[in-house]
């Protein structure tokens, strides 16, 4: 995707060079809180019965992830912000919202209030120039339709990059921007092995500019990665993060966990 971008000034036109992206699979991270005051209101055959049809649901993902055609991920939020999260990717967009239509008709999905959602597609910059090699093109790929690993821990946060006088990052030249991002990339380097970090891109998607999906071992990696990366102009002077979101993975076990123990009226 090339964007074209102009500046009127006086005395002209400026135009500053934009950076190419690369994208593959649209995006959408989901959140949502369980209604305790009515969950617990529900026997639990029925609660038994809801469930099940969720991971059935879940099972047929599992599928279309086997097949190459996509990848989901669910975890159970940290903190007041939700309870249950989902990450899906899909082709398109109208597979997107297709998949949010299946889950609202579930009906434990009467049981859970609508929390964030995010839409964003995968997306790679081009900064350091594209893959000169099948190997190149092959780490690409892995981040323009991946899928996402099953590690313990994940870390959401949108961000968008200022537009503010005297910190404006499109008024910026191309060198200056590939140069902050260089530095900043290296940073991310150190971290290989340690975080596995997908990009999706937002413009015109939803609030912010982009999203940024980290997994890892240990919580402790995600605070110590952005706290670097503070430090580097790029983050320091030039960027705006809104909100985090942290959790735990969870399989079938753990939904079993969170919406069948512990619910007696």
């Amino acid at each position: 995707m090339t964007v074209v971008i102009l500046f009127f000034r006086k005395g002209g036109i400026t135009l500053q060079e934009p950076v190419e992206t690369l994208e593959g699979w649209y995006c959408m991270h989901l959140l949502w809180s369980i209604d305790g005051a009515s969950w617990r209101k529900v026997t639990f055959e029925h609660q038994q019965e809801m469930v099940h049809q969720f991971q059935l649901l879940l099972d047929d993902f599992v599928q279309t992830e086997a097949k190459g055609n996509g990848s989901h991920y669910v975890f159970n939020v940290s903190g007041h912000k939700a309870d249950l999260g989902l990450i899906i990717l899909r082709e398109t967009l109208a597979e997107l919202n297709e998949i949010e239509l299946q889950l609202t008709k579930l009906p434990l999905f009467d049981y859970l209030k609508r929390g964030t959602s995010y839409v964003s597609v995968t997306e790679v910059g081009t900064y350091t120039g594209k893959p000169k090699s099948d190997k190149g093109w092959a780490y690409v790929n892995q981040h323009l339709k991946p899928e996402l690993p099953d590690k313990p821990y994940i870390c959401f946060y949108p961000m968008s990059k200022l537009r503010i006088p005297g910190a404006n990052w499109y008024t910026l030249t191309y060198d200056e921007r590939r140069q902050f991002m260089h530095d900043h990339g290296t940073v991310g380097r150190t971290y290989a092995g340690k975080i596995w970090q997908y990009i999706t891109g937002s413009i015109g998607l939803d609030d912010f500019e982009w999203g940024v999906t980290l997994f890892a071992e240990t919580p402790l990696m995600f605070k110590k990665i952005i706290a670097e990366m503070r430090y580097y102009e790029a983050s320091s002077v030039y960027g705006e993060f809104p909100y985090f979101v942290v959790g735990t993975h969870m399989d079938n076990a753990g939904l079993q966990k969170m919406f069948l123990e512990n619910w007696e009226a």
